[in-house]
């Protein structure tokens, strides 16, 4: 299989070099500090060090990344127009386009508060009947626990937005009492805002779920699937995915 790359696309080869015989062309939508960048090629970011990671261990191939929107990202895998997804979460409507590679690293979702507000925390750190009664806010087309949204949808709408920043705009505004998100995103958007002393996250996550390489079955990507398996245990193994991880500068 070889895939034929144009435009900007083909200026982000990453891993083995640009001559190689394979190049796997992955997509996701800008979601700092997962990927950095508004559209096009990335500037850089987690989930796009992780397939370099990857990448770099199999022979024959190396990896471009593009960044559209989310629905665009998964109709592209769904043809066979893009190879595969960074780091996604596993759902059965995804398994019918989608091979998924073994676990990458956990995504962990939190509650996070205006500090002025609640100054201890208390009152959003609780389980859903505590704290249902509050408005909660949420990134459009993000699901992160089914209990929890209904838990609060059975006293408010959840407000939806589509950027972190826009939530955490309204959270310090008391438009919203909580909003619900990725960890590492939050933390991502609080130090780039200069908000630490302003929103915190609760110490309790809501729920911690692994992320997962999806390679494009209509493209035929799902044929490397056992050789992604094995690079991505052999990263773990020497403790490279933990290093990538922390390697995030969120003040940058």
């Amino acid at each position: 299989m070889k895939t034929l790359l144009s435009g900007a696309a083909a200026c982000c080869i990453i891993g083995a070099e640009a001559q190689a015989e394979t190049v796997l062309r992955f997509c996701y939508d800008p979601y700092p500090p997962y990927t950095l960048g508004d559209s096009g090629i990335p500037t850089g970011g987690l989930k796009v060090q992780l397939l370099k990671a990857v990448t770099e261990r199999i022979d024959g191939v190396s990896a471009a990344v593009v960044l559209l929107p989310w629905q665009r990202c998964q109709a592209q895998a769904k043809a066979g127009e893009a190879d595969g997804i960074l780091p996604l979460f596993k759902s059965a409507d995804r398994e019918s386009y989608l091979a998924f590679t073994e676990g990458t690293f956990q995504q962990t979702n939190t509650f996070w508060y205006n500090r002025r507000r609640y100054p201890d925390g208390g009152a959003v750190n609780g389980d859903y009947t505590n704290v249902s009664g509050l408005r909660l806010g949420m990134v459009n087309g993000s699901v992160i626990d089914q209990e929890m949204e209904a838990a609060f949808l059975a006293h408010n709408p959840i407000v939806r937005s589509g950027d972190v920043r826009s939530l955490m705009q309204m959270l310090l505004f008391d438009r919203i009492d909580v909003i619900a998100i990725d960890g590492a995103v939050g933390r991502y958007h609080v130090a780039q805002n200069g908000w630490q002393d302003r929103i915190a996250a609760v110490s309790t996550p809501i729920s911690s779920r692994y992320s997962h390489f999806g390679l494009s079955r209509a493209s035929g990507a799902d044929a490397y699937l056992e050789r992604f398996n094995q690079a991505i245990a052999e990263l773990r193994a020497e403790g490279r995915i933990e290093e990538i991880l922390h390697s995030a500068d969120y003040t940058q």
